[in-house]
């Protein structure tokens, strides 16, 4: 299949992430809390699964996601669960609002572990991003952006809550695609890059060594 000049990619299953962390900087933050939800092609939801993880550091944004030191002090550690999110994310594309900050601090843990894998930007897509696609203009914060199109409101700043809400913002996307209705036909993110619609056709599944 081909859509604006990409060769699309068929056999598509997803995996939708978010996760909470101690502060925003990848490179010396960490993650406490992960939410995952795993959607098939007709983007049904198969499973969800969440979990907190001890970061072995004190949390600083708990002003963010409501999350203390003490709810993590009995916590599984990163490389505690990594085998186990490996298996999940292994052959879906990564899905996030705002992907290049999920995929930069689950990134950042991998690469404390030592295990070498990887998840690529070719393997995401991003719900934040697809916004200036098919919404209309206004907030792309994930509660304004999933409350001024009238999905569900969860629970705020939590992993599963929070990919819950990014799920629904994929099923929107899709569904606008499906009946032509966009608000544009390209867009600039906030980092300066190129958005192209239907980001979910040409995203690759992720891949893992083991």
């Amino acid at each position: 299949m081909i859509i604006d000049g990409y060769e699309t990619r068929s056999h598509r299953t997803f995996a939708v992430v978010d996760v909470e962390t101690t502060g925003l900087e990848a490179a010396r933050e960490r993650v406490i809390e992960i939410g995952v939800i795993l959607l098939n092609e007709a983007l049904e939801t198969e499973r969800e699964w969440t979990t907190l993880v001890n970061p072995e550091r004190p949390v600083t944004a708990s002003h963010i996601h409501g999350i203390h030191d003490s709810d993590l002090a009995c916590a599984p550690r990163f490389c505690d669960i990594s085998e186990e999110l490996v298996s999940l994310l292994c052959g879906r594309i990564f899905v996030a609002h705002n992907a290049p900050f999920d995929q930069g601090f689950i990134n950042r843990e991998f690469a404390r572990t030592r295990s070498y894998h990887t998840i690529y930007a070719n393997n995401t897509v991003c719900t934040m991003d697809q916004s200036r696609i098919y919404c209309p203009p206004g907030s792309h914060a994930l509660l304004k952006l999933a409350q001024r199109l009238g999905i569900a409101d969860h629970q705020k700043h939590r992993g599963l809550s929070d990919a819950r809400m990014c799920a629904d913002l994929l099923r929107y996307y899709v569904e606008c695609e499906s009946r032509s209705k966009r608000f544009a036909h390209s867009a600039i993110n906030r980092h300066g890059h190129t958005v192209m619609p239907a980001q979910w056709l040409r995203a690759a599944p992720m891949k893992f060594s083991r």
